[in-house]
């Protein structure tokens, strides 16, 4: 369930155990530090769920006491949130050079539509640690935070969802740049939303095991999301037709 991360490049087993840390005294090591923690915490994310991730094991295996980690993070949530941001950064840098490939520009708007939304669940679903933060950004990332932190880590979705709303706009130009951004932010709230419900807990996955009534219940998330977000583009494409 829990996959290797690629944060910062490709996939690699980050070091598990005990580091040793000598105090970072000038900015290039304090934000060598800051990497060392995020690449720690996204290899906990290899082996537990984001609930499971705490403070003090964090801090066991980066070699820093709890208020040692309070210069670089104030809190878990705050790293978190920190490797949720880099994530997102990985899979722009990753998916930029291919956009204008997700389609043929030459097929009509709702057939561009479902290649947009078939790329988007595709690459999505190949970056299961940003699909995983996005889950639970609302009910666990971003509580226990200051308001520092809050309004930086809100700036960086603000320009993450324009820079996607802007793609959407360049593959599908009948939107306009307000129903592009309504797009964008309803593909973020479809990944979180959708990768929850496609990784049950164990009993409810045992039920819908036992009980093929309830399989609808139990969405896959590359076919959902697909599904969704299709509906959502045509749907956006047909309000701006109507509105002409």
């Amino acid at each position: 369930m829990y996959r290797r991360s690629t944060v910062n490049g490709p996939a690699v087993g980050y070091p598990r155990g005990v580091a040793t840390f000598h105090r970072a005294r000038s900015e290039e090591q304090r934000a060598e530090r800051r990497q060392s923690i995020l690449r720690t915490a996204a290899d906990m994310l290899d082996e537990m769920p984001v609930a499971a991730v705490s403070l003090n094991e964090l801090s066991r295996r980066v070699g820093l006491s709890k208020s040692a980690m309070s210069l670089y993070f104030e809190s878990r949530e705050a790293v978190l949130l920190g490797l949720l941001t880099e994530a997102a950064t990985r899979y722009r840098v990753e998916t930029a050079e291919t956009f204008a490939e997700w389609v043929d520009p030459s097929a009509p708007a709702p057939v561009r539509a479902r290649q947009v939304a078939a790329r988007l669940a595709v690459t999505f679903a190949a970056h299961p640690m940003l699909c995983e933060l996005l889950s639970v950004q609302h009910a666990i990332l971003e509580h226990n935070i200051s308001v520092d932190v809050a309004t930086s880590y809100k700036r960086s979705s603000r320009d993450a969802i324009r820079w996607l709303a802007g793609r959407l706009g360049d593959l599908l130009p009948e939107l306009d740049d307000e129903r592009a951004l309504r797009a964008a932010h309803m593909v973020i709230v479809l990944v979180g939303a959708l990768w929850t419900r496609s990784r049950p807990a164990p009993a409810l996955l045992a039920a819908f095991q036992a009980d093929a009534s309830l399989a609808f219940m139990h969405p896959a998330f590359t076919e959902a999301f697909e599904a969704a977000i299709a509906t959502f583009l045509q749907g956006l494409i047909v309000e701006t037709t109507d509105t002409a």
